[in-house]
């Protein structure tokens, strides 16, 4: 039983703090003012800075907000397939938000009664688990991003409504993939930052248990 509750604890923990990395990603937004500027997205998108950063603001807090309407950028056109997509993707935000509070709770909880038992090895696989993920996607995404990012797509919708028409959906030229990468660059990092704290609060417990 001891074994169970500790996998447990130990992957909810992981996926409370995966699904935080995207969370805080996501709200950091001058990853994406910065790159206004470094990839030139007025020149590619034909929009001033104040337009773009008025669309790119819209499109994170209709992602992370709860209650919203029917999507309808400030400045730009949206075909219905675009509008279908977005939808879709905010669907998405709306479930890891939701699963990293879940896991959330079972972590804090589970963690306690570890704790309580002076077991802590749950921070230990949870610092393992939450490395894992870097490593794997860290290869692909260096080799070959664009294909990774076509892979992504094709495995998270059902439909190719993520491929845009520029003409019926000008918003897709102010978001190059360059600043996906960006973003998941963001993200994995944050991930093994976790991963290397977690694994020192263990080595820092199991050194004063020892000690005692």
């Amino acid at each position: 039983m001891n074994r169970l509750s500790n996998i447990v604890v130990s992957l909810c923990l992981a996926l409370a703090m995966i699904g935080v990395s995207v969370i805080v990603t996501l709200n950091i937004r001058d990853i994406y003012y910065n790159d206004i500027d470094k990839l030139n997205i007025e020149s590619m998108s034909g929009l001033s800075k104040e337009e773009i950063i008025k669309n790119y603001d819209y499109l994170i807090d209709y992602n992370l907000n709860s209650n919203v309407g029917e999507f309808q950028l400030p400045t730009l056109a949206s075909s219905n397939a675009g509008k279908i997509h977005f939808e879709e993707v905010r669907d998405i935000f709306q479930n890891v938000k939701l699963l990293t509070m879940i896991c959330g709770v079972i972590a804090i909880v589970g963690g306690i009664l570890q704790v309580r038992k002076r077991e802590f090895k749950f921070l230990k696989n949870s610092s393992i688990l939450i490395i894992i993920m870097p490593v794997l996607l860290a290869i692909p995404i260096a080799i070959n991003f664009n294909a990774c990012f076509i892979l992504f797509h094709k495995i998270m919708f059902s439909n190719d409504y993520w491929i845009f028409d520029p003409q019926l959906d000008p918003v897709i030229n102010m978001l190059p993939e360059e600043f996906f990468m960006h973003m998941g660059i963001t993200i994995l990092i944050m991930m093994l930052i976790v991963s290397i704290i977690l694994q020192l609060i263990y080595k820092l417990i199991k050194k004063i248990n020892f000690q005692d």
